[in-house]
């Protein structure tokens, strides 16, 4: 079987390389590209969001760093559906609210800034794109201290395989994310060439591909045509299916308690099946 070469287009690998704090360099590096400005300093925070109720899963973001006094939430997605920003705000708004509240006051002026690295947006979303929350009357920000930043990844791949010079060299900090060979796009870059070969090392690494599995990959895969199917518009097929799946399982379990002589009137507080329902499976 081919070996697969897992790239920084992966949370994993991206996390493994720019996150170390070893190598702190490279993310003030890549940041600094990222935000056209020099970083000085970068702390990363703890990136599992508290759990405020018993309901509530646990959330885990990709990246959470304190930069230059500012706070900056990273999500690189590798696929797109009508749900990721819904999560990716959610999240992003729920460190802003942990953030902005010192003591007896409201902070209103540290900056904190969402950069999400999305895959299958489309090809007519632009290269990068700035959200704030601002009124659609007068373009008045509602607050100022809170941006998200997104950059279509794929439109900025299709530019580079195109073989846009401009793009490349704009963009090759983000094009490094998802290429296996460095030699065209590092050459005479520092930077650039120090990262590819930290993730050419990270792949002959057996530790690190024992954790990047092919049934990670087919996750990857499964997740990402679901979300291809949102994109679709085959919402409502998708929910009907799942809900068919939801139904049958329970005709499944209720056949089975009723081989084993199990009392209807349990069988339907357990599947939630009407007695008639369940009469009909005989």
């Amino acid at each position: 079987m081919k070996k697969i070469f897992w790239t920084a287009k992966y949370d994993r690998v991206f996390k493994t390389i720019l996150c170390d704090e070893r190598n702190i360099h490279l993310m003030k590096e890549f940041l600094s590209r990222v935000l056209e400005r020099e970083v000085q300093t970068v702390k990363f925070l703890r990136n599992e969001l508290p759990v405020t109720n018993t309901k509530e899963k646990v959330k885990t973001v990709d990246v959470l760093a304190e930069v230059d006094g500012e706070y900056i939430h990273i999500e690189i997605n590798t696929g797109y559906g009508k749900y990721v920003h819904v999560k990716s705000f959610e999240y992003f708004t729920t460190v802003y609210n942990l953030k902005t509240k010192r003591g007896d006051f409201y902070d209103a002026k540290t900056k904190f800034l969402h950069i999400d690295f999305t895959y299958h947006l489309g090809q007519d979303v632009p290269v990068r794109e700035i959200y704030q929350v601002q009124s659609k009357t007068t373009g008045r920000n509602y607050i100022d201290n809170f941006t998200i930043l997104e950059f279509n990844m794929d439109l900025i791949m299709k530019l580079w395989y195109d073989k846009d010079k401009e793009i490349l060299e704009k963009y090759k900090h983000l094009i490094m994310l998802d290429v296996s060979d460095f030699e065209e796009i590092g050459k005479g870059d520092g930077f650039v060439e120090e990262f590819g070969k930290k993730v050419s090392e990270l792949n002959e690494d057996e530790y690190f591909q024992s954790f990047m599995t092919i049934e990670e990959d087919r996750e990857y895969s499964f997740n990402t045509e679901k979300m291809e199917a949102y994109d679709n518009g085959l919402e409502e097929g998708i929910e009907q299916g799942i809900e068919q799946g939801i139904e049958q399982n329970k005709i499944v379990i209720a056949k089975t308690m009723l081989q084993e002589n199990m009392d209807k009137s349990l069988i339907a507080k357990i599947t939630g099946l009407s007695l008639e329902e369940i009469d009909e499976l005989q």
